[in-house]
This record gives C-alpha cells, structure tokens and sequence, in this order.
C-alpha cells in the first residue's frame, strides 16, 4: 500500500502533511520503500532535494586546472594553461605551464581558514561544482547537431525529446552517466578534482569548451592573485630608481 501511494504522489499536487510524510518515507527501514520515497522527492522537489545534499557536501580540497583559450574583463581572448590548488587551510598554489605543459612558474597566496571556507561553500552552494558532471555533460556527445551553435544548427527533423528519451533508455556508458572519458582521448580543456570532508571525492573534466561556472571559478582564483600581484606593484613603484 505504500508503494502505491508513492506511485501516486508522482503525479499530483501534495499538501504540506503529505510532503512531511513522504520525507520521512526516505528513511523508511525497506529499502524498496525508501529507495522510491527518494526518487518521487527528488522528482517533486529537484531544487529542494539538490539543497540537501549540497548542505552534506564541505569541500576539503580541491585541484582545478584550465587549458585553453579564455576572455579577460575587456574581452580580449589570451591563451592560459594553469592550476589551482587550495584546501581548508586557505593556503592557494597557482602553477603556470606552456603550451607542452612544461612548467613555468608556481605562487602562492594565504586567504586564510575563513575566506577558505566560504570560498568553497560559493563553489559548492553557488555554482553548482558537485553537479558539473552532471549539469555540463552535453560537452561530452558525439552528436554533430550539438556541437554547432545554435544559429548555424540544422534542427529540421531533430527532435530534443528523442535525444533525451535516447540518453535515459540506452544502456552505454554515457547515458549511466560516465562522462569522463572523453571521446577521442583529448587532453582536458579544464578538469577539477575534489575531497569532500566526509572521504567522497569527485574528478570532473570537460574537452570542448570552458563552461560559464567553470570560467566563474577560474575568475575567482585569479582575482586572489590579481590582489597580490597588485601589492607587487605598488611596492616596486615605492622604490626609487637612479
């Protein structure tokens, strides 16, 4: 009976005793029961549900590297080839590399615990990052039609809605959601490895282009070594030449 009143409640509008009821068939002790609950929530309620489980989710570091072509505050288009690493102590170690990966320089800032701390809840909270794998995967098809823009895509006869009945019914491995491994084994345009707190870890890379909350990101590392490099400056325009 209470499988079929999860059934249900898939399909109709809940008042609030029924949506405290099927909250707390998430944790029932059948796992048929339990596991259903969960998924009519999550269908019901996706944003709510999203919430939860980024509440649960405190980064304790993270490894963030961008390859590629990329836009400044002007617009000027400039390549960069750089990494990121920061954890809870606020300690952040950018490293530069060429074109062939070799290594360039390495800085490093101190942000401090607490700027450290609301860095990654902005990341977690904000932009979505334990999702990207997720919110981003259409960078992985190999669909023609999805890698043109939208004013140059020939769209007579394609049909969104197969495409998304194809990536829920197939059984590959992109459509259970492994969208790691890319197409052509081309090296990744950005990539970013996480360790949660609780001992999850995740390792997300994009190959076609750089994502808007993937440049967000980046802008947000480089502004605590725009800050620094800015300090430099002024101390060097301090000293008095000869």
């Amino acid at each position: 009976m209470t499988i079929n009143k999860l059934h249900g409640m898939a399909y109709r509008y809940l008042n609030e005793s029924e949506i405290k009821w099927l909250k707390n068939r998430r944790n029932d002790s059948r796992s048929e029961v339990s596991e259903l609950a969960k998924q009519v929530f999550k269908e019901k309620f996706p944003h709510q549900a999203r919430n939860e489980i980024k509440r649960q989710l405190h980064i304790k570091s993270m490894v963030f590297r961008v390859r590629g072509e990329v836009f400044d505050n002007y617009g000027d288009e400039y390549n960069i080839n750089v990494e990121y690493t920061a954890d809870t102590t606020g300690r952040i170690v950018k490293t530069l590399f060429d074109d062939n990966d070799a290594f360039i320089e390495e800085k490093s800032v101190d942000i401090g615990v607490k700027a450290a701390r609301k860095f990654f809840n902005v990341a977690v909270h904000n932009y979505d990052i334990s999702f990207w794998e997720m919110d981003l995967r259409l960078e992985f098809s190999n669909d023609p039609n999805l890698d043109l823009l939208l004013e140059f895509r020939d769209d007579d006869g394609f049909d969104f809605d197969d495409l998304d009945n194809e990536i829920d019914d197939n059984e590959t491995e992109q459509a259970k959601g492994n969208y790691n491994d890319a197409p052509d084994n081309r090296v990744p345009a950005w990539s970013v490895e996480i360790k949660y707190k609780n001992g999850t870890e995740q390792n997300i890379k994009g190959y076609d282009y750089i994502p808007d909350p993937v440049m967000e990101l980046l802008e947000d590392f480089e502004g605590y070594f725009f800050e620094e490099d800015m300090l430099l400056d002024d101390e060097f325009d301090d000293i008095d030449v000869d």
